[in-house]
């Protein structure tokens, strides 16, 4: 039961993670309009709304965090056969993450009030965020899949190329390579 709290608290991590960056690019360009508009020209904006640009920002940090906890959820409850599976856990993580990526679509169509300009790059970021959540999958599974080892960079053991030739050889590729 701890590993599935483990692994839905990295989900969300993850999640507030991504939902981050959309959200800081629309709280960036919420600001710039807010501070262009003190020149009292109109811009005919929809982020010149508050309200707009609130929607953006907290929307975008909602669909993130919705994104990286039912990726977490999803991992709790895979089988392990399935999460030892690189393909098939990247598989479902890609379909998780672009399908709930559309929420995105949905908060850009709300808070831009129709425009097309936000509503088609949330569209053309739902591939991306599904290929960036089944990635991450790996890291967000590994609280089942055997913590440590799955966290660090290697499995087993230590890198050849970084051996400093004091193995034990025990399974181990040490030595220097300069003798031969």
């Amino acid at each position: 039961m701890r590993t599935s709290v483990a692994v839905m608290r990295r989900g969300l991590l993850f999640g507030l993670r991504a939902g981050a960056i959309p959200a800081g690019i629309c709280a960036v360009l919420w600001a710039a309009i807010a501070l262009s508009g003190l020149s009292g020209e109109p811009l005919d904006s929809s982020f010149e709304k508050p309200a707009a640009g609130l929607v953006a920002v907290l929307g975008s940090l909602a669909v993130g965090a919705a994104v990286g906890l039912v990726t977490g959820a999803v991992l709790a409850v895979a089988p392990p056969r399935m999460l030892g599976s690189a393909p098939a856990r990247g598989l479902t993580c890609f379909v998780v993450g672009a399908t709930l990526a559309a929420g995105e679509v949905v908060v850009m169509d709300v808070s831009s009030e129709g425009g097309y300009g936000p509503v088609v790059l949330a569209v053309l970021a739902m591939p991306v965020v599904g290929a960036v959540t089944a990635a991450r999958s790996r890291s967000i599974a590994a609280a089942r899949l055997g913590g440590g080892a799955v966290a660090g960079y290697a499995d087993a053991g230590t890198d050849a190329s970084t051996s400093t030739g004091t193995g034990t050889g025990a399974g181990s590729r040490s030595g220097s390579r300069s003798g031969r």
